[in-house]
Formats: structure tokens, sequence, C-alpha cells
């Protein structure tokens, strides 16, 4: 218990943490102004020359850039000080007078802005990079040293416009947000030049600095302010904005800035639009290294739990759900003779191997010979059988132990030709494979009345609604994924709905968790900094003012009722509007601040503004004028915040002609009467309605009788603490006082004011307390900038909803009981600071609040790193190749040890009877049975187990009388029975004749006993003969070989499979699908090649050629030109290169590595950088310094499998980001129902990092069966470039017209195609020996991908 009284008297004795850090950074503070005098003498040029000085002494590795703060720091404030106060003397908006200087000085001031003036703006490049437009010479144009000190001695305190020499404190601040954390500095403290001098020791490192404004109007008012201060010391600064106000290509160039203004939204956003994004030269955040949050309160802790989502359809174009359910249709027709002759195979096979069995384990060897006949017959029918199945074609295959379909070679032939819009596997078509054998799924393994129902929605409209397979109810809402829903509404002919899903999101807080360090600013962060350091490590380092705060913050005063509180609020508003005080007014709520502001108009007809979310395009102009005399904005508690209120200014005609307008002050009164006579005529004026006196008694009255009585009117009115019944006793210097502390009437001290804040400044009303004391203080701190005068005032109800948080039903109970009567008020600092308690309290549980919901977002951070920083690394094309083999590797190990379990065809019997009988019987325990004892088992154990599933599924329907223990009972209750929900099922699942009305009149047990005897009818009549397929012996060897031979297109028998160990099939399977890898990746650059090369002849066939020479050379070597080549057929020269191709072996690779190194000249990068445009990375940099033959080998493969790597690159980026879209919506699923686990006493939020960690692993297993799909297959589509005016044409064309899908015609090639190229680019130029004259703007034939000027045509 003495802990807090040590601690107490130990803060006395020795300060706080805070203080002793205020100390320490006062000590840098002195070391820097110690500097000011040698730094002021510096020129513009000397300035800006010390910021490579100081990078530079930082590189040499003797100082570290925190050696270097009192130097810079100096060097900083003296350039803010010029660049963004005194350079303000040319600014032709602040109007200097010349006249104020000295004749030396003046002089050169006409000079300095004569060469202004000749000096032309300079565009928005280099130094001046972020700038919108051409910045004006005013803002670039070295100014004297003596000019700036003739300035300051017109202008000795540093004060804007032509001062901004920063405070002691703000560079304390700047020292707080460099270490990475949170300034808190009062409101009006200038934090707009804190951030700049924390960004200046920042850039010294090389260390690009976000710093984060709260909208987009402070975002370019910031940046423009603090360009002249960043140029002075050679940085660039830019600001980024939403897409719909900057251009894509200006917010590259912003991001190229060493400092860079946006929002938290646009960082966010473009942080998620970069991994989006195909390709690395489309991204723009390339690093989040330093972020400095203005607001930070707000923006950590109010906006932490928010969501930054960019949503879309879940297809960027609309799949074609209708054409692959068409070609489905058409397969399953065409596969309907060979599924017959199929399963007549199947079943003879299992006759056959049924009779050997039975031969060799027969007692009774008389039964033999006739079982061996019967066994010859079967045999000698199988051939027959066998001819008769393969006369058909297979075109998909099942495996419905994974519910899954996958198409044959010839199926997809087959839909090919059927579809009529050519290659499934080139552009646009990629996707229609996926959704085909989508589609055949929803036919073959998804049952109406089984696994979903057709019914109305709320709409009336008819929908796919899935059947919850455990309890045969609704899942009404729930989808499946990856297009199978959409494919099962196809089939069902219901509207396919096109929903709006995420595909990209992360909360601000695990965004800003993204930076390498985080810090901030704002006026009000210690009453949230546990919250702050708990979940970002950020501490709070309170900051002293510069001048001390003056602003008065009244008590509370709180009401009975809201009506009484309302009243009393705008009374004083009303007060304050008609002397001429501005006043801003905080409300809770966009509603409330209508409100208020229609009982402005209505009551007292009293001009104002309203500042909430709807008024949020003219914040800066509200604000701008909220100041001025008798201003008045209603706005809610957080509108304005992030920008100062300037005071305006003041003169007697200004407030006479205002005091006029409220009726104060009579017509004929001119402020040229003199201040003591203005106001006499005021209070006589005002008197006969303050008073409530006849005009003619007020005319009869002296002018010190008028007064005194408006004394005591005013003192009995304002001052509700007093007994107004002794007023007449009361000392006028009493009530004068009283008047002064109630701060509610100023007409008792009326005078002409020299400005607003002699007036007393802005005078804050607040209409509700907020459940964030920071957001109070906030309201607050809009009063009392920088020393001014203010005021601020709480308006309370106990009717208020805070105030029923705040204070329980008895304290309610108990302040009524006190006394408290129907429009008065309670005032007491007390009530002041249990408020405040409460509040603290709140803040406490919100805080944990938020933490248990962030906690969720905790397995979508985990995912969002992992998956973009895979991405990430295929986008810059890193490693593909060993991606690709790492899931072929994973996807053959997963289908070998799959398909070559013992218990593989026992699996497939157990999903089939799932599918079938809605039964599930062990695998294992159907391991080994023949035809006869399987079929016994299956009959036998599925009447057992129907009848267990029906006694269980019924009470879901027809609850029973049901035992809770301890003698309580759940009595049967009839009628809440659900007859049709129990018939349907019935009828569904077990083809069951029972109807509605029948099942009314029977008992429970009758109506268990009339669905038992249908299971039974049903799983005795179910033809069992489909099941002799799984019993073929080495179904699991011959279903892998399919396998292999459909995913990697390569030759493979089931006999190659034959006594080999699983591991050995693995080695095995890996072998042939990488040699056919090996083979492609020399073989499709080839076809490519020649693809590219035939479509370009049609269009310049000389180019063609020339191109395609060049691509030989750069990949082969080989010396051929249009005049030589070794054949004018285009399948011969296909021939050639791919013999070509082969014949590179190791050896050669090495041999044209040895030529590279040596015509580098010790700089591979360099070399490769002008011939191949091709850059090495900063560990093969590393490693050429080691072993640069090596590195020239894999950039020299990398050039040969240039158009495969592309390819890759595009396949796995579109598989990516397809399987993360459809990730994102099973996850906001699940978000969305996991709470319903607690029911099962279960922690929703340990089922959610479960389900999530599932799905995720389920994402990645789907990507790589996508991609060991597509790898051997896809290829990459060739375009011919159109002329200019056809894409014009092309353009102007109806949407329907554009994605109307037309089969593309082949080019077509000829001999004489080549011939007529190869004697074009003789007659052109017949001494150029075929050189290369592929346009600049066209793809460059080295297949990089990039524009020939790019990339080899930049040599």
């Amino acid at each position: 218990m003495g802990v807090p009284i040590v601690g107490t008297i130990g803060r006395k004795l020795f300060g706080s943490r805070n203080d002793r850090l205020v100390k320490r950074y006062m000590k840098l503070v002195d070391q820097v102004s110690a500097l000011e005098a040698e730094t002021i003498v510096l020129t513009d040029q000397e300035l800006r020359a010390k910021t490579d000085e100081f990078r530079e002494r930082i590189a040499n590795g003797k100082e570290t850039e925190t050696d270097l703060i009192p130097e810079a720091f100096a060097v900083a404030r003296e350039s803010m000080d010029r660049a963004v106060g005194i350079r303000n003397i040319f600014d032709p908006v602040y109007e200097f007078d010349p006249t104020l200087l000295d004749d030396a000085a003046r002089k050169l001031y006409e000079e300095t802005k004569a060469t202004m003036d000749a000096t032309e703006p300079h565009p928005p490049t280099g130094e001046f990079l972020g700038s919108n437009e051409p910045v004006s010479s005013w803002k670039f144009v070295d100014i004297p040293v003596v000019l700036y000190d003739a300035v300051r001695k017109i202008y000795p305190k540093s004060k804007p416009p032509f001062r901004a020499r920063p405070f002691d404190v703000q560079l304390i601040g700047a020292v707080v947000l460099y270490e990475g954390r949170i300034a808190e500095m009062k409101t009006g403290e200038g934090k707009t030049i804190v951030a700049p001098l924390a960004c200046y020791l920042a850039s010294l490192v090389g260390k690009q600095v976000h710093v984060v404004t709260v909208n987009d109007y402070l975002v370019q008012r910031d940046r423009d302010w603090t360009f002249p201060f960043f140029r002075m010391l050679g940085l660039t600064v830019g600001a980024i904005h939403p897409h719909h106000m900057q251009p894509p290509q200006l917010k590259q160039v912003a991001y190229q800035c060493d400092v860079l203004y946006g929002t938290t939204a646009e960082f966010g956003f473009d942080y998620l639009r970069d991994n989006m994004k195909m390709s690395t030269a489309e991204q723009v955040q390339k690093h989040r290294q330093i972020a400095i949050v203005d607001e930070v309160d707000s923006t950590l802790i109010d906006e932490a739990r928010t969501p930054l989502i960019i949503s879309g359809q879940a297809h960027n174009e609309q799949p074609r759900y209708d054409l692959a359910d068409r070609l489905a249709r058409h397969l399953l027709a065409k596969q309907k003779s060979w599924k017959e002759a199929d399963q007549s195979v199947q079943s003879c096979l299992v006759t056959i191997s049924g009779l050997e069995g039975d031969i060799r384990n027969a007692m009774d060897k008389s039964v033999v010979p006739a079982m061996k006949k019967k066994m010859d017959a079967a045999k000698s029918m199988l051939p027959d059988l066998e001819a008769t199945r393969d006369s058909y074609t297979q075109f998909f295959e099942l495996e419905l132990d994974k519910k899954k379909a996958t198409l044959t070679h010839e199926g997809i032939a087959e839909a090919q030709n059927e579809a009529g819009i050519g290659s499934f596997y080139v552009g646009q078509n990629m996707d229609v494979p996926h959704l085909l054998e989508q589609s055949i799924r929803a036919h073959t393994v998804y049952h109406r009345d089984r696994d979903y129902i057709v019914d109305a929605d709320d709409e009336g409209v008819q929908t796919v609604v899935i059947i919850d397979q455990s309890t045969g109810r609704k899942m009404v809402g729930r989808q499946w994924s990856d297009g199978l829903h959409q494919a099962v509404e196809a089939k069902e002919g219901v509207p396919i709905k096109q929903e709006t899903q995420t595909m990209a999101t992360i909360t601000i807080q695990n965004f800003y968790k993204l930076y390498d360090k985080l810090a901030g600013m704002t006026g009000t962060a210690d009453t949230e900094s546990t919250e702050l350091y708990e979940i970002y490590s950020l501490d709070v380092i309170v900051i002293p003012t510069n001048v001390p705060i003056t602003r008065i913050d009244h008590n509370d005063l709180v009401f009975t009722s809201e009506k009484d509180k309302v009243t009393a609020a705008v009374n004083e508003i009303h007060a304050m509007h008609d002397i001429g005080r501005p006043t801003l007014v905080g409300t809770t709520s966009v509603e409330k601040s209508k409100d208020l502001s229609e009982i402005l108009t209505r009551r007292f007809k009293v001009p104002h503004e309203v500042l909430n979310a709807e008024q949020h395009e003219r914040e800066s102009e509200i604000i701008k004028f909220a100041g001025n005399l008798g201003a008045v904005t209603v706005a809610t508690n957080m509108a304005g915040r992030g920008t100062d209120i300037k005071l305006g200014p003041l003169t007697p005609d200004d407030l006479v002609a205002h005091w006029k307008k409220r009726d104060l002050c009579p017509r004929d009164v001119t402020a040229d009467i003199g201040e003591e006579e203005v106001v006499k005529k005021i209070w006589r004026h005002v008197a006969p309605k303050e008073l409530g006196l006849k005009k003619a008694d007020v005319d009869a009255m002296d002018d010190a009788a008028i007064y005194r009585q408006l004394l005591e009117h005013w003192w009995g009115t304002f001052c509700w603490w007093i007994d107004g019944d002794k007023s007449s006793s009361t000392s006028e210097k009493k009530m004068l006082d009283d008047l002064d502390h109630s701060g509610a009437c100023m007409l008792h001290r009326l005078r002409f004011y020299e400005n607003i804040e002699d007036m007393g400044g802005l005078h804050v009303v607040a209409t509700e307390r907020h459940e964030a004391r920071r957001i109070d203080n906030q309201l607050r701190g809009r009063s009392g900038r920088q020393g001014d005068n203010g005021s601020t005032r709480f308006f309370l109800s106990l009717e208020d909803d805070l105030m029923k948080m705040f204070a329980g039903p008895r304290t309610l109970q108990l302040l009524s009981k006190m006394g408290m009567k129907e429009g008065v008020a309670i005032e007491h600092n007390m009530l002041t600071k249990a408020i405040t308690k409460a509040q603290r309290k709140v803040e406490e549980r919100n805080f944990l609040v938020r933490k248990n919901i962030l906690e969720y977002d905790e397995v979508m951070d985990h995912q969002r790193h992992v998956f973009y920083d895979l991405r990430q690394r295929v986008l810059e094309g890193i490693e593909i190749r060993e991606l690709i083999f790492e899931y072929i590797e994973r996807a053959v190990e997963d289908s070998v040890f799959n398909y070559l379990d013992p218990s593989y065809s026992a699996n497939c019997i157990e999903e089939w009877l799932r599918e079938h009988l809605s039964v599930t019987i062990d695998a294992d325990r159907m391991i080994g049975k023949d035809r006869e004892d399987l079929h016994k088992l299956i009959i036998r154990d599925a009447l057992g187990e129907s009848a267990e599933v029906i006694r269980v599924t019924i009470g879901e329907y027809l609850p029973d009388t049901i035992d809770l223990g301890e003698g309580k009972i759940a009595e049967r209750d009839e009628t809440t029975w659900d007859y049709k929900g129990a018939v349907d099922w019935s009828v569904a699942a077990w083809d069951s004749d029972l109807t509605i009305a029948e099942a009314t009149e029977m008992s429970r047990e009758e109506i268990v006993a009339k669905i038992e005897e249908s299971a039974a009818a049903k799983i005795q009549s179910t033809d069992l003969s489909p099941l002799d397929i799984y019993l073929v012996q080495q179904h699991g060897q011959q279903e892998l070989s399919k396998w292999v031979t459909a995913k990697f297109e390569i030759p493979f028998e089931a006999s190659d499979l034959v006594d080999l160990e699983p591991e050995e099939a693995v080695d095995l399977v890996m072998e042939r699908a990488l040699n056919a890898y090996r083979t492609r990746e020399r073989i499709y650059p080839v076809d490519f090649m020649i693809d590219m090369t035939n479509m370009r002849l049609q269009q310049d066939p000389a180019k063609a050629i020339e191109a395609f020479c060049q691509w030989v050379k750069l990949k082969y070597e080989l010396d051929w030109t249009p005049q030589t080549l070794p054949s004018n057929n285009p399948e011969d020269l296909k021939k050639f290169l791919l013999e070509e191709a082969l014949r590179w072996d190791d050896e050669r690779f090495e041999r044209r590595a040895e030529r590279l190194v040596e015509e580098s000249n010790g700089d591979l990068d360099a070399w490769l950088r002008t011939n191949w445009n091709f850059a090495l990375s900063d560990d093969e940099k590393a490693e050429a310094e080691l072993d640069p033959i090596a590195v020239a080998v894999k950039k020299i493969k990398q050039v040969q499998r240039a158009e495969l790597a592309q390819l890759e690159r595009n396949v796995l980026l579109q598989i990516f980001d397809g399987a993360w879209k459809d990730h994102l919506h099973q996850i906001d699923q699940v978000r969305e129902s996991i709470g319903f686990r607690s029911f099962s006493q279960l922690d929703p939020r340990i089922e959610f990092k479960r389900e999530g960690a599932r799905l995720f692993d389920e994402m990645f297993e789907h990507i790589q069966d996508r991609v060991t799909d597509l790898v051997f297959k896809a290829k990459m589509q060739v375009r011919m470039p159109q002329p200019p005016e056809q894409q014009q044409q092309q353009s102007q064309q109806p949407e329907t017209a554009k994605t109307a899908q037309q089969p593309r015609p082949k080019p077509k090639v000829s001999e004489q195609s080549v011939r007529a190229a190869s004697a074009a680019v003789s007659k052109d130029d017949p001494a150029s020996g075929g050189a290369m004259t592929v346009g600049r703007n066209e793809p460059c034939p080295c297949g990089s991908g990039k524009k020939y000027k790019k990339c080899c045509g930049g040599r």
C-alpha cells in the first residue's frame, strides 16, 4: 500500500519519467541554439550543401544521424525560418511593405525581386519533383543573408507569415518523432513544422518518410507549405491523392520524393493495390520505412479496427457459366456410351477376379471345372468388352472421394470444338477448363434435394440453397466457393448472382505495423498511452507548451432534462454571438448538429455554419472564418481537426456594425462618439427587453441606475449558484466578479475590444461528453492556442446516453433527490472530476473490446504477409522455376501416396455409398472383400446405419421427450413438430412415399418405422454393380497412371508402377515430369517466336524476319540474316531451332558464359544492363564477385527461357489472385458465422484461427493443383498489333460488340511470305546484311515482354 505514496513523493522530488525525458531533450535543444549564430550567416547555397556534407559524414561511418542532431537541427531551424517565413516577403499574397526596410536592405529587396521577376517558373522536375505545376521563382531564387537579417529586425518574434523559426518545444517534438515515439503537443503548437524537421533527419540516412494527415485538403496544404523548406535543403516532397484527384503518372512521380504526404486511406489502398498489380513497374509504394502520423490517437485508436477494403465483382469479367454448363451437358451426353461400356468391363474384371479367388479357395474340387469354365467365358468376353469401350471416348474422370472432376485431353478437345472459341489455354479462355470442371461436378457429384434445394428468397427469386449434410437444414446465405455455386445455379437455370466481394483488405492497425518505424503527434494522446504502448510499442511524450495556456475551462453544467440543457446552451451561444465573440459548438452526431442548427435559426435567427460529414468538402472554408467577429460554427466534435481556427481582426466600426445587426445598439450610434457613450447607449437600448420595463420608464432613469438594475438582473440570471433575492444588498464588485466567473455573460464588461483575443478569444460550447476524454480535450483545444485567450463549457443532461453510461441508475436517482429542479443546473468541480473518472473506466473497457476484435485480424495479418511475400516473389520473377518444381513435387507426392494407398479403392467405395445411400461404412472393413462379400457387407451395414441415421435425424424435426439429467425432463411438444421438413428429408434421402397428410395422422414411432421401411427398400434395390470398377486389381495404379498422363501430358502406364514402393513411385513420376518440363523449356520459346513471326508477317514481313533473326542470334548465337535463312519454310526453321536448342548442354552454356564475362571486363552487371537489359540483384552481385561464370550461366538460361518464364509468371499471378480472392470471401463467411461456435462451449477466437489456418492450407492446395494443371499446357496467345485507326473504330463499338466471343482465324503463313520478307530487306538496304529494324514501340523479340526501345533497342 505504500508504493503509490512513495511514487508520488518520488515524482515531486525527481520529476516524472516524462519530465526527465523532456530535460534530456532540452539539453539537445540548447546545443542547437548554441550553433545558431554560426548558422544564420550561411548563404542559401551553403545551407543546401550541408545536407550532402551530413550524408557524407554518416556514410563514412564515423558519425551517426543521432550524433548530428544539433548541427542538423540548427540547419533545419534556419532553413525553416527562411523558406517558410522570411521568403514570404516576396509572396504577392501577403503584400509585404518594403518601406519598412532600411535603405540598404530595401535596395537588396528590389534587386532580388527583379531577379525573381526575370526568372521563369521551374518545371516540376529534379529538385522540384512532387509539384503539380511549375514553381514560381519567388519560391526558389536565393536571397542575400543581409536581407534575411533585415526582416528579422522588423519581425523579431517568430509568427506567420514572415517568420517561422521553430520554437524549442518544436525541436523537442521533432526528436521525439525521429526516435519513433508519440509527441503530445497541445493544439496550436505548430505540429505542421515539427514533422518536416524529423523528416530531414531521416532523409540524411536515405529513409523515405510518409507524413500522414487527416484529410486530402491538409495533404496538399501541408505539402505546399513545407515545400520551400525541403527544397532549400535539397530534398523533394510530394503528395498523393485518390485516383479521381490524381492521375497514376503523377502518383508514380510523388512516390519518388524523399518525403511524401498522404492520408491513411490512400497509403493503405496503395499498398493493397500494389499487391494486385501485374508488374513491378506498376507498383508505386516500394517501401514502408518511416511513417509520421498526425492526429495519431484518432488514427491508431479510433480507426484501428477499420478495414481498408478494395471490393469488386467475383470476376473481372462475367464468367461464362452458361457456356460451361452447355459444354458440360454436351460431354455428359457424349460420355454416356463410354460410361455404360466401362461399367460392363469393370463388372467382367470383377467377375474374373472373384472366380480366380473362388477357385483357389474351393474346398469342393468338383465345382472347380464349372468355375473355370465360367471364368474362361468371362475372359473371352473381356477383349470384346474392352474393344467396345475403347471404341468410345472418355471425356472426363470422376473422383467421388474428393468430389472432383477432371477433363481428359479428349474432353478438352471436344469441348473446344463444341465451344468454337479456340484453345482453352490461351488468353481469356484459360478459365474455361476450370469452369467446365466445376459444371461437370455440379451435374455428376452435387444433386438437387440432397446437397441443395431450389427455393425462393425474400424477393421471390429462385435461388440455390445449400443443405447441411449433418442436419438436413437449409443454410440460407451460404455459397460454395471457386465457381461451384454458380455452376449449380447455371445447371438449375436460376439467376446467377454476381456478388461484390473483398479483393484485398487490411486493418489500419496492421497496415501501420508494416512500417519499419512509426511515430505520431497529437494534442490528446496521453489518455490512451497504455493502449498505444501495448499495441504499437509507442511511448507518449508530453511536450510542454511554448507559452502557458490561458484558456478557461469552466466546470460542466448538468441539467435534469435534455430540453433544459439545449435551452441553456442555445442561450449562451446567443449571448456570445450578440456581443460578437466567435463560438464553436460541439455536438456528438450529424443529426444533433442539424437539430441545434434549426433551434438557433428558429429562436434567435443566429447566422451560423454547420460543419459535419455532409459539409466535408467545405471544411477548410468554414474553419477559415470560424474565428471572425460573431462567427458561430456548429460542428461534430472531431470536425475541423488538424486545422487552426485563427482569430480574425477587429475595429470599433466592425463592433458597432455587428451590435446594430444584433439589435444591441441603436441605429444612430457610430463608433466616433467614443467607447463610453456607445456602451451607455447600448445599456439603455437593451434595458427594456432585459428588465421587462417600458421604454418611457427607462428613459426616465439615469445611466447609473440602468447599469445597476442590469447588473442585478444578469447576476441573478447567469450566476446560478447564488441566491438572486440578495442582489440588492450585494456589492457591485461581487456581482462583477461572479459574472466574470460564470463566463456566460459579457454585457457587464462591454467595451471597444482591441481584437478577438481581447474579447476573450474563441468560446467552445459542447453539448455532450464523449466516451473518450481525448475527444473532449480535442474539442477544448480548438480554443486558446499558442497562449491565446479562450474558454470552454460542457452542457450535459441526465438524459444523455453517455451520462447514463457514466453514472448508474442509483447515481441518477440521488442527483434528482438532491434538489435538482426543472431548468436548474448543477455545477461543481467534484462532479466534473467524477465524470472524467467514469470516462476513464469506459476507455479501459473500450480498449479491451478493441483488443478482442483486433485479435480476429491476426489470422489474416499473418496470411497476408505470407501470401503477399510469395506473390511479390512471383511478380519480380524470383525463382519461379524452383517454385513450380516445388508444386510439382508436392502434387506428385500427394497423388502417389493417395492412389497407392492400400485403402484407396475402399475409400472410393465409401464415398460412393455416402453419395448414393446416405450412409457411411468404414473403408477398412471393405478392404480385401470380393464382390459377393462386399455386397452383403454393404447391405447389412447400410440397413443398420440407416436406422441410426433416421433415429437421430428425425429428432431434428420431431423432438422426443429428453432426459436432461438431475430429474429434469424436456417433455415432447408435438405442436412444434416440423412435419414438412421430416417428409421432405425422407423423400430426398430415402425415396420415401410418405406424405405430410399421412405423417400428421401417424405417431412418431410409426413415422420412423415408415421411413426405415423406405430406407431398407432403397438399400436392397440399389444396383451395386458400379462398384465393380473399384474391385479391379491395381485399380490405384491405373488411376495414378491416368492422373500422370492427364497432368503432365506424358505417356505413363500402370505397369510402370508394379512392385514399386510409394517413395520409388514418387521418384519415377518426378523424373519423367521434370524431363517433360525441361523439354518444354526448350520447345516453348521456339514455338512462341515462330507464332509471333507468323503473326507479324501479315503486318510487316521485312521487320518480322529481321526481328526473328535478331532473336535467334540473342538466344542461340546463330548468325542468321534474312538472306541466309537455312529455309524459307517456317516448319523447317522450327525444326532447326529445336535441334539447336537441344544442343545447348552445360558445357556450351559455360563456354558462352566465359565469353560474356570476358566481354564485360569485370562489370557483369553493367554489361547485362547495356546489352540484355537484365540487372543483377544485390545477392547476384555478391555472388558474381566470387563466381562470375556461374552467374553468367544463370542469366543465359534466363534469356533462353524468357518466353516461358513470362508465361509462367502470368499464369501464377492469375491463379494466385483468383485463389486469394476466393479465400478472402471464405474468411468473410467464417467471420460472420464463427460466433455460433460459442454455443458448443468453444472459444470463437481460437476456432476462427483454426478455421482460418485450414482455409489457408486449402487455398495453397488449390493453387498447387491449378499450377500443375496449367504449367504443362498453357501458352501465351500471340496477338497481331492493330493499326491506330482500327483501334479507334473498335473503341467506338457498343459494349455488346466488345464482349462477343468470336473464334479468331489462325494466320496463314507460307514460304512465299518468308521469301518476300527476305527480298524486301535486301531491297531496302542491300548492305545491311539483315540489320534489326523492329519498331521502337513494338514488343522486343527477345521475349522480355517490354517494348523494344526499353529493351534490346535501348543499346
